[in-house]
């Protein structure tokens, strides 16, 4: 029963993101300078909408998905043959994107005091949130779980990864925003390419022009409690929009809202005071990774972290209070 209302909530959020997309669109394609072609599809556990403009549109369209689609087989914390996999089980691996991504990882683990941590696998599958397995874990079990998770476990030297304890890592964190890099690297090595903007769920990369004119590119930010409206319209010339948010997987028991974000110190959903933060910066898996940290840090810390790293962001509260850092260019 689970499974097929997952399938009717990915159908309603197809139909909405085309709905979304589709006025956007309408707002960036008032001067039709350049081809373009744009298309919608499952990755990642996700939507993945692409809307490319140059010569010739609809190759790099399926380029993109086949990149994607690799990097999921790569990094897929459900896929017993993926590189991360090999990881968890063997406690070691020589992979250098791997060990990449987790440098930056245990990088805003440690400038977040913790709260963030990749190494919560196994408790994430505990909860099983978004899944038919959901469920409120007994404490003893998650207590047990915590014991053996740390970032501080993890060794990197080059391209090797070796882990220091009983637990294993889950990219969902950032695996959208590392494909969002993937993305823009394709796009700046590819001909023909004038510009373009993909959405991986709740990661967005855009890249060059839109048109002759030299227009800023407008990504909606969704509001995360009215399903099907927005929250307001960032403008940007380039770079990395993510935004994280307790409406994205969850479930609710005796009126309490348990959500997918989950503190790595309490080892429970973490209750910050935020409903949504979204962040703005030059690097996708940070991009991804600080939306989250911040979520989990709530609004003051939050807003220390993105200093660290010149990043921009908006924090919404639950009274539905907007903030904004750094340099944005954001309507609401």
């Amino acid at each position: 029963m689970k499974n097929k209302k997952r399938i009717l909530k990915i159908v309603s959020l197809l139909l909405t993101c085309a709905v979304v997309l589709s006025a956007a669109l309408i707002i960036r394609d008032r001067k039709k300078d350049f081809n373009s072609a744009e298309k919608s599809t499952v990755a990642m556990n996700t939507i993945m909408t692409q809307k490319i403009y140059s010569e010739v549109p609809g190759s790099q369209i399926t380029d993109i998905i086949t990149i994607v689609n690799v990097l999921e087989k790569m990094i897929s914390f459900k896929d017993i043959d993926s590189q991360l996999s090999i990881l968890n089980r063997e406690g070691t691996l020589d992979n250098g994107a791997i060990a990449d991504v987790l440098r930056v990882c245990t990088e805003i683990s440690e400038k977040s005091g913790g709260v963030f941590d990749v190494t919560v696998g196994e408790l994430s599958e505990l909860w099983g949130i978004g899944t038919e397995n959901e469920n409120i874990p007994e404490a003893e079990e998650i207590s047990s779980l915590l014991s053996e998770c740390g970032y501080e476990k993890i060794s990197i030297n080059g391209s090797t990864v070796t882990f220091d304890g009983d637990f294993s890592v889950d990219l969902g964190a950032v695996g959208k925003g590392m494909a969002c890099d993937y993305i823009m690297n394709y796009l700046m090595s590819s001909e023909g390419v004038n510009g373009g903007v993909v959405s991986v769920g709740g990661s967005i990369v855009v890249y060059g022009q839109r048109n002759k004119a030299g227009d800023k590119w407008r990504v909606a930010v969704r509001h995360p409690r009215n399903e099907g409206e927005l929250l307001g319209v960032i403008s940007l010339s380039e770079g990395f929009v993510s935004t994280s948010g307790d409406y994205e997987r969850y479930f609710e028991e005796n009126g309490k809202r348990y959500h997918h974000i989950l503190d790595a110190e309490s080892g429970y959903p973490c209750e910050s005071g935020l409903i949504s933060v979204t962040v703005v910066c030059d690097s996708g898996i940070l991009s991804d990774a600080l939306s989250t940290a911040c979520f989990i840090l709530g609004r003051e810390k939050g807003e220390k972290l993105l200093s660290e790293y010149g990043a921009a962001g908006i924090f919404v509260d639950k009274d539905m209070n907007i903030t904004t850092v750094g340099d944005i260019d954001f309507e609401y």
